[in-house]
């Protein structure tokens, strides 16, 4: 989505500083990696994080729900309710990812909330090579959404004080991955709970046009400008809560229970596409590697892609890869996610990548499919 020229110069004015693909890739100097706006978040409890641009799907019509349903991991009965949400995942007939999303019930329709790519990577031609017969649509909204964060424990008092909703919005009151939607100073906002941060964090989807005056409304009604992180300070706040992003961690080669997947994965709800593999790999409990979280104290930043290496029986055994990492939101350590092999995935196992010491910790645990 190409980024408005009105958009562009308010966040510039900010510090944004904007990538080839529209992103904000930081704010302020560089070398801060957006210390100040992950500040906004975690200490004062408020701060914007520019998430565009996204991809938004929207499935609708009248098989889309037994559709889908034998596409996803994940279990859509538990979206009965509007404003119910939930992460799921498409694989294979091997098992592995196609793609990741977060899906919410919106009326008459699901929204489905993605990383750039995802669709133009297979995951469209994916859906559409499996619609037949059925009644589904899918439309691509991607073009007409500009996605937002507010994230930091204020979020939810300052959404409900400054719009009015279809559900309640209150902090605490919105479970993962749910959401509501309704209007902001007279424009229209959809809000999904996400799990990107170590505070409660929102996404708002709304029209471009509506950006800069829903922006403003917050901001009045909070008494003072915010903020803001741009990709960098993202990925410190996400590696900080120790969750996976598709297109990062997760691709075409990892099979979704090697990467903490597990809320994600329902296995009593029938069959579906790959399914036969995820059971099989339950049954058997031992993935051939797994996704963990590491902490590393160190003055740089260790190199993506250097070798894990597991002390076991006094030895250091090249053990798996260091696929992320971005400085700790309080500065003082290194976040980073690892896939490391069997043998040498259960938390609490020393590693070091380089001569940086440290042990596997396990992902956030999220709410199940």
């Amino acid at each position: 989505m190409a980024i408005s020229q009105n958009i562009r110069a308010n966040f510039e004015a900010r510090g944004a500083v904007f990538g080839d693909e529209g992103q904000v890739r930081f704010v302020g100097e560089q070398r801060d990696e957006d210390q100040a706006g992950v500040d906004a978040v975690l200490e004062e409890g408020l701060g914007w994080v520019a998430r565009s641009p996204r991809e938004t799907l929207t499935i609708a019509g009248d098989d889309a729900i037994p559709w889908l349903q034998g596409l996803v991991t994940s279990d859509l009965m538990g979206l009965a309710e509007e404003g119910k949400g939930q992460r799921t995942a498409w694989v294979s007939h091997t098992g592995r990812f196609v793609g990741e999303a977060r899906l919410m019930h919106f009326p008459e329709m699901l929204l489905v909330d993605m990383e750039p790519g995802t669709l133009a990577g297979g995951l469209m031609s994916h859906l559409r090579r499996h619609i037949i017969l059925e009644k589904v649509t899918l439309k691509d909204r991607s073009a007409e959404t500009f996605v937002l964060g507010l994230y930091g424990r204020g979020a939810a008092q300052v959404l409900a004080q400054c719009g009015s909703w279809a559900h309640r919005m209150a902090p605490g009151s919105v479970a993962m991955f749910g959401g509501t939607w309704g209007e902001v100073a007279g424009r229209g906002v959809v809000v999904q709970r996400v799990p990107w941060s170590p505070e409660e964090a929102y996404e708002l989807r709304l029209d471009p046009a509506d950006v800069l005056g829903v922006m403003a409304a917050v901001e009045e009604a909070v008494g003072r400008p915010l903020a803001m992180c741009g990709e960098a300070g993202f990925e410190r706040l996400r590696l900080a809560a120790g969750v996976p992003r598709f297109g990062v961690e997760l691709h075409e080669k990892v099979i979704p229970l090697e990467a903490g997947f597990e809320d994600a994965i329902a296995y009593d709800k029938g069959c579906y596409l790959g399914q036969e593999i995820i059971a099989r790999l339950d049954t058997r409990g031992t993935p051939a590697k797994m996704l963990r979280r590491v902490s590393l104290k160190a003055e740089e930043a260790p190199e993506v892609g250097a070798d894990v290496e597991a002390l076991i029986d006094g030895e250091w055994v090249k053990k798996g890869e260091l696929v992320s990492v971005a400085r700790d939101v309080g500065g003082a350590l290194y976040r980073g996610l690892v896939f490391m092999k069997r043998g040498a995935y259960e938390v609490g196992q020393t590693i070091r990548a380089g001569e940086l010491e440290g042990e596997l910790e396990p992902l956030l645990t999220l709410p199940g499919a």
